[in-house]
This record gives structure tokens, C-alpha cells and sequence, in this order.
């Protein structure tokens, strides 16, 4: 979207246009005839189609949404593992304790279907847990590559990806885990943040409110058809509210996931 219009009902003699300043009554106009408000129920009944093998990114700051949204998004498929990264996490606990999820300290050959649903969760007590994350995940993500099917939740992108180094099976995941029947289920905090890949080869985005120039650059940058309308969005978004993206079709609204007690 540009920050200035044709107006072809302007005082010019000559018959060309004038051009003339959009408004921000004009500009949320725009986003509200081109991207709905939709409600949750309404939004995963007629809008949002999970596949197998769809990848999905959640991005935004930190207590906007992310988690909330990536825990009403789990129970979409059946056989589900979360990364988990931090020492404590009162959320992921609760899947355990609550919901009846296995957690596992590495990944090791269970029944997917008596055990579909998996925390993964190695010990990060100590400031050397680095190396044992990264060696479970590593070997996690190997061997979950061989089984097929499984949909890998990472709630923490940037972790795995900056501090862990395992950016190297991220994208394979992203690149070629499609044809496996993989998903990854990725949130991170930052649009700029973001590797190339998750909006490339992800078939799902949800973007939550930022006004940072380099992110909302980021977004403006990456190419698509309608990056400056979306652009736009994000910067105006609502509290918790977020953008969908699809990618391949070009389908957007805005919506609300409601909050799950786990």
C-alpha cells in the first residue's frame, strides 16, 4: 500500500489525476474490507485448513498470544510432540500433569498410537544444558524424520535455531519435511528474527501487533503480492488479536484465539 492515492475527482485542467494523502480513517477502511474480522469457531470451520505436512509460523512479542495460540492449535492433529527449551515452563507442565501428555528426556521408540501426544524436554537446569538440548533435539529430529507423520511444535524458534544451532534440520524440515507428512508448529518473537524459510515454505502465518520499524520492514520486504497490506495490519492489530496469512492461497483475517486452560 502505498501512502498516497490517485484522485481522479481533483481540480487538475489538464485531466490528469492529483495525488493526495491516504488517511488512517482510509487506511483501516481498507483493512477492514480486505481482511475480516473472523471468530475463532467461524475461523477453524470455514477459513483455516491445517494439512499434513503444512508448516506454521506464529510470530510476535512475547505475551501477545503465541502460546495460547499454538496450544489451541495442538489438538488439530493426531500425533503431536512439543520442544520444550526452558528450565520451567508452567504451561508445557500442565499438558503433562492435566492433559495426560508423556514427557520425554530424549526421543525414543514408543507406540505413536498409545503415546501420540509427547513433551520432549531435557534437562536445562544448568548453564551447560546447551549441549545436551542440543544433542537431544538434534537426535529428535533425525529420528522423527524417519517415522513420518508427526506434527513438531517449537515454542521457541529463535532458541533452537540461535543458541542451539540447529538451524541445519530446521530447514530440512522446512525444505523437504512436506512430502513426510511432517509439520512444524514454529513461534518466535520477532518478524526480522524470522529465517527466510519459515516465510517461504511455511503454508500458514499469524502475525500478532508490532510498530518496530525493522520488523514491520521485514514484513514490507518479503515479496508477497499484498506485504504492504499486511504490513499495515500488523502495525494496528488489536491486543492478542492476530493475522492469518495463507501463503499459497492469499486468504487473510484477522481473529482472536480464546484463552485454553490447560
Amino acid at each position: 500500500m502505498t501512502i498516497a492515492e490517485v484522485n481522479w475527482g481533483g481540480s487538475s485542467t489538464r485531466g490528469r489525476p492529483t495525488l493526495r494523502s491516504v488517511t488512517a480513517d482510509e487506511r483501516l477502511a481498507r483493512v477492514s474490507e480486505e481482511v475480516p474480522r473472523i471468530p475463532w469457531d467461524k475461523f477453524l470451520r470455514d477459513t483455516f485448513t491445517w494439512r499434513a505436512g503444512e508448516h506454521i509460523g506464529l510470530i510476535g512479542p512475547t505475551g501477545l498470544g503465541k502460546t495460547t495460540m499454538l496450544i489451541n492449535l495442538l489438538p488439530l492433529h493426531p500425533y503431536v510432540v512439543v520442544f520444550v527449551t526452558k528450565p520451567q515452563d508452567e504451561t508445557m507442565q500442565a499438558l503433562v500433569d492435566r492433559r495426560g501428555w508423556h514427557k520425554m528426556e530424549r526421543w525414543i521408540g514408543l507406540d505413536p498410537k498409545q503415546f501420540p501426544h509427547r513433551v520432549l524436554w531435557p534437562d536445562a537446569t544448568k548453564l551447560e544444558s546447551e549441549h545436551l538440548q542440543q544433542h537431544v533435539f538434534h537426535e529428535a529430529f533425525a529420528k522423527i524424520y524417519r517415522e513420518k507423520g508427526w506434527v513438531v511444535a517449537l515454542d521457541e524458534l529463535w532458541y533452537l535455531d540461535n543458541i542451539l544451532h540447529l538451524d541445519r534440520d530446521i530447514k530440512t524440515y522446512l525444505l523437504q519435511a512436506r512430502s513426510l507428512k511432517i509439520s512444524l508448529l514454529m513461534g518466535t518473537q520477532r518478524p526480522a528474527w524470522v529465517p527466510v524459510e519459515v516465510y517461504s515454505q511455511s503454508t500458514h502465518l499469524f502475525f500478532w501487533r508490532t510498530n518496530d520499524e525493522t520488523d514491520l520492514k521485514r514484513i514490507s520486504g518479503i515479496g508477497w503480492r499484498s506485504a504492504d497490506l499486511i504490513r499495515e495490519v500488523v502495525a494496528n492489530l488489536e491486543l492478542h488479536q492476530t493475522l492469518y496469512v495463507n501463503t499459497r492461497t492469499g486468504a487473510m483475517a484477522r481473529t482472536r484465539c480464546p484463552e485454553v486452560k490447560v
